[in-house]
């Protein structure tokens, strides 16, 4: 496809060169190869976690939300962007129509609102996510350290706790600190 979109466009600026002729083609000559251009390199919406989204300890968001993601070796998956897609993906292009017509057909505003309501539902399924719950570890952790601020030396003493009877309320799952919701976020680029 991305081929005879190419061919097409040099058929067609090969065509143009005709008419670029004069003061006036020379403009429209550089015009239509801007055109041209961009129709080769169309703008893009990228939804989800970026390099400078961290938490204190350097730890990227984006690897603590594949670690939610998919599981690890200790903690079950938890899906929500999957679980995002799976829910709202048959909507994304009349969502993509509307914003077309709303920005006046311009492909950057567009694709902006389009992220920027996509960030939303993913947000929305973090939010709604309910399970698998957290370990009684993790819910120990949670009411000692609201801000998810704790150490290695923290985790193993809550892991004794629990071996030895201490609870803690069930937390919510996926919502800890607020900077795994926060740091979900999107970006429109032409690469």
């Amino acid at each position: 496809m991305a081929k005879s979109i190419i061919q097409g466009s040099d058929r067609l600026r090969q065509t143009l060169a005709g008419y670029g002729k004069g003061a006036q083609g020379g403009i429209l000559k550089r015009l239509l190869n801007t055109l041209l251009r961009r129709t080769v390199r169309l703008p893009s919406v990228e939804i989800g976690f970026f390099p400078d989204a961290a938490y204190p300890d350097g730890t990227y968001v984006a690897q603590v939300a594949f670690w939610d993601e998919y599981g690890t070796q200790h903690a079950p998956p938890r899906p929500f962007m999957r679980a995002t897609i799976a829910a709202h993906q048959t909507e994304w292009g009349k969502l993509m129509g509307a914003a077309l017509k709303q920005s006046g057909y311009d492909l950057d505003k567009a694709l902006d609102i389009v992220g920027r309501m996509i960030s939303d539902q993913v947000k929305e399924q973090i939010v709604s996510t309910d399970g698998p719950a957290n370990s009684p570890v993790t819910n120990l952790l949670k009411q000692r350290f609201p801000t998810g601020e704790y150490g290695a030396g923290d985790y193993w003493q809550a892991l004794k706790d629990v071996a030895a009877g201490e609870t803690a309320p069930d937390g919510k799952v996926l919502v800890w600190s607020g900077r795994l919701l926060n740091s979900v976020s999107y970006e429109v680029s032409d690469d």
